[in-house]
C-alpha cells in the first residue's frame, strides 16, 4: 500500500479521462445555456456579426451593422454558419461550439503529450485534465470568442512544429494549416504564439538537422500559411472595397501592434491575475515542487514548451493592449510542463496542496457578507442572488478537502472538478441573478417589432451589434450623437430612439416607451415625436456614453 501511495501517478484508462473531460465540457455549457445570455458587449457583437453575414448571404465579407466589420477575420462566424446551416437559425449553437472547440484543445494536448513524451503513456490524460482545471480555460470553454479558436489553432501548429523536429517532413503542412487558420481565426497574432519557439529551433532541437534546411521549411510554411489566409482575405478584399481591403491587410496587421502599444496597462499588469487565472494550479503547492524540478537542460521537449510559453508571455507584457483571455493560447504549453514534471518526479502531496480549496469557501464566506450587508455601489443583482451557492460553494470545498491527498493524480482530478464544479455553482447562482441586466433580448424584440412596423431606430453613441442577433434584426440601426439628436428626430417623427444612462435621465427621454436594466445602467427608449416635443440645448451630453470596448 505504501509503494501505491508513493507511486505519482497509479494507472487509469484513457477513456474515463476522455468521459470526465466531456461531462466538464458539458456541465459548463448546459449551465451558460440555462442561466446566461449571451453577454454585451463581446459576445452580441461577435454573434451579430455571423447573423448578419448569414442573413446577407455574404461569406467573405464580416457586416456589422450593415458596414464592412474589419475588426475579426471570418472562421469563427463560418463556424457559427456551419450549425446554422444545419440545425436551423438557434440561440444554443454558439455555446456548443465554443465546447466543442475547447475539447478539440484538450484533445490536441493529449495528442503533443504523447508525441513529446512517447514513453509517459499518462501524461496525455493529465496534461488535459490539468488544462480544462484551469480557470480561465474553463471559464471561455462555452464563451463566444476568438482567442479559444486561437489556442486550438496554435496547438495544431505546435503539434505540427514537434513532429517536425523529429524529422516528419509531412509535419510542415501542419505548421502551415495551423498559421492559415489562426490567421483566420484571429489575425497575424498567431505568429507571436508560433514563431518564438520555431525561431528557437537550435536550442530545443530533438535531433541535429541543418540549420537551413529547417528555416527554409518554417518559411515554406509561414507562406503557406499566408497563402491559406489570402485565399479567403483577396477575395474579401475585392468585394468589400479599397477601405476594408486597407484594414484586413494593414489594420490587422502593422496598425493593430501599433495601437497595442498605446500604454493602456502596465507591463505587470497580469502577473497579479495569474493565480485566479491559473487556478487552482499556482495555489497548488506541488506544482510550485515539480515546477522548481524542470529538467530543461536535458529535456529537449520541456525547451520546447518553455520557447512556446515565456517568450509570447514576456511580449504580451510588454505590448500594452492587454486582455486576460489574450493568454489563452499559452496555457496547453504550461499544462504540458506542469503534468510531466509531476509524473517524472516522487512528489508527495503535504496537508499544504488543500490550499486552493480555501477559495471557494472564501468566495463562500464573501457571498454571504455580501448578502447580509450588501454595499451600495454594488450591483444590486448581488443582494438579489439566492442563498443556496454559499453552502453549495462550501460543501466544494469540504468535499474535496477530503479527496485522497497523496496521490496526486486524484488530487489533480479532484482540484480540477473544483474548478469546474465552482463556475458550475457561480453561473447558476450568481448567473441567473445578473442575466436580467445583461439579457438584451426584451430590446432586441421590441426593436424587431418596430422596424417590422417601418418605424426608423436610432442610437446614441456607439452601436455595438448588441440588438441584431437577438432580434433577428435585418436592418441597420443608425447612430447619432447627442448633437444631432433633436435634428434626426425632426426627420425621423415616427422614428425609435435608443440611450443608456448611469444616472437620471434627460427631460428628452422623461416619457420613454420601453425600458430595461443594462450593464449596470437604464436603456430607455424614447419616441422621436417626444423628444421633438422637448425644448431645450440639444448639445449636452448628459450620458456619459460608454467607451468602444477594448477588447477589439
Amino acid at each position: 500500500m505504501d509503494a501505491l501511495l508513493r507511486r505519482p501517478f497509479p494507472l487509469q484508462t484513457s477513456p474515463l479521462h476522455l468521459g470526465c473531460w466531456l461531462v466538464g465540457i458539458s456541465a459548463l455549457t448546459l449551465t451558460f445555456l440555462v442561466s446566461l445570455p449571451f453577454l454585451p458587449i463581446d459576445e452580441t457583437r461577435y454573434l451579430g456579426v455571423a447573423w448578419e453575414m448569414f442573413a446577407r448571404g455574404d461569406f467573405l465579407v464580416p457586416h456589422l451593422n450593415g458596414e464592412p466589420y474589419h475588426h475579426k477575420p471570418p472562421l469563427l462566424f463560418w463556424i457559427f454558419h456551419l450549425g446554422w446551416a444545419l440545425f436551423g437559425i438557434n440561440d444554443w449553437w454558439p455555446r456548443v461550439a465554443g465546447a466543442a472547440i475547447s475539447f478539440s484543445g484538450l484533445l490536441l494536448t493529449a495528442r503533443l503529450a504523447r508525441r513529446l513524451w512517447a514513453e509517459e503513456a499518462m501524461l496525455a490524460p493529465l496534461a488535459g485534465t490539468i488544462l480544462l482545471g484551469a480557470g480561465l480555460w474553463a471559464a471561455y470553454t462555452p464563451a463566444v470568442m476568438f482567442d479559444m479558436l486561437l489556442a486550438v489553432c496554435v496547438l495544431l501548429a505546435m503539434n505540427g512544429l514537434w513532429d517536425a523536429a523529429q524529422g516528419h517532413g509531412r509535419a510542415w503542412t501542419w505548421v502551415a494549416a495551423g498559421i492559415g487558420l489562426g490567421v483566420l481565426a484571429k489575425g497575424p497574432v498567431v505568429l507571436l504564439h508560433v514563431l518564438p519557439a520555431a525561431l528557437l529551433w537550435p536550442w530545443w532541437r530533438p535531433l541535429a538537422q541543418p540549420l537551413g534546411r529547417w528555416y527554409r521549411r518554417l518559411a515554406l510554411a509561414v507562406l503557406g500559411g499566408a497563402a491559406i489566409a489570402l485565399a479567403w482575405a483577396v477575395p474579401a478584399a475585392i468585394r468589400g472595397g479599397p477601405e476594408y481591403a486597407h484594414m484586413i491587410f494593414w489594420g490587422q496587421s502593422a496598425g493593430r501592434i501599433v495601437k497595442s502599444f498605446a500604454h493602456r496597462r502596465p507591463w505587470w499588469w497580469y502577473f497579479p491575475l495569474l493565480p485566479l487565472l491559473l487556478y487552482p494550479w499556482l495555489l497548488w503547492p506541488s506544482a510550485w515542487r515539480a515546477l522548481s524540478r524542470l529538467e530543461w537542460r536535458t529535456d529537449p521537449a520541456q525547451r520546447f514548451l518553455l520557447a512556446w510559453a515565456v517568450v509570447p508571455f514576456v511580449a504580451f507584457c510588454a505590448i500594452s493592449g492587454k486582455q486576460a483571455h489574450y493568454l489563452l493560447p499559452l496555457f496547453p504549453a504550461v499544462s504540458l510542463l506542469l503534468a510531466r514534471t509531476l509524473a517524472t518526479r516522487e512528489i508527495l502531496a503535504t496537508r499544504f496542496d488543500h490550499f486552493p480549496l480555501l477559495l471557494p469557501f472564501l468566495a463562500a464566506t464573501a457571498l454571504l457578507f455580501l448578502r447580509l450587508r450588501p454595499p451600495a455601489h454594488l450591483p444590486p443583482f448581488i443582494a438579489e442572488s439566492a442563498w443556496w451557492p454559499i453552502p453549495a460553494l462550501a460543501a466544494v470545498a469540504f468535499f474535496g478537502w477530503l479527496a485522497p491527498g497523496r496521490i496526486l493524480s486524484l488530487m489533480v482530478s479532484s482540484l480540477a472538478g473544483t474548478t469546474v464544479l465552482s463556475l458550475v455553482i457561480l453561473a447558476l447562482g450568481l448567473g441567473r441573478a445578473a442575466a436580467p441586466y445583461y439579457d438584451v433580448r426584451p430590446t432586441s424584440r421590441f426593436i424587431a417589432q418596430a422596424q417590422a412596423e417601418g418605424r426608423p431606430v436610432g442610437f446614441v453613441g456607439k452601436y455595438h451589434d448588441q440588438f441584431h442577433f437577438y432580434g433577428r434584426l435585418t436592418q441597420p440601426i443608425e447612430e447619432i450623437s447627442w448633437s444631432s439628436l433633436h435634428a434626426w428626430a425632426k426627420d425621423h417623427p415616427h422614428g425609435l430612439i435608443i440611450e443608456t444612462f448611469a444616472n437620471t435621465p434627460p427631460s428628452e427621454f422623461a416619457a420613454p416607451v420601453f425600458q430595461q436594466p443594462y450593464r449596470g445602467r437604464i436603456l430607455l427608449v424614447v419616441a422621436a415625436s417626444d423628444v421633438m416635443a422637448v425644448f431645450g440645448d440639444a448639445s449636452t451630453n448628459p450620458s456619459n456614453d460608454e467607451a468602444d470596448d477594448a477588447s477589439e
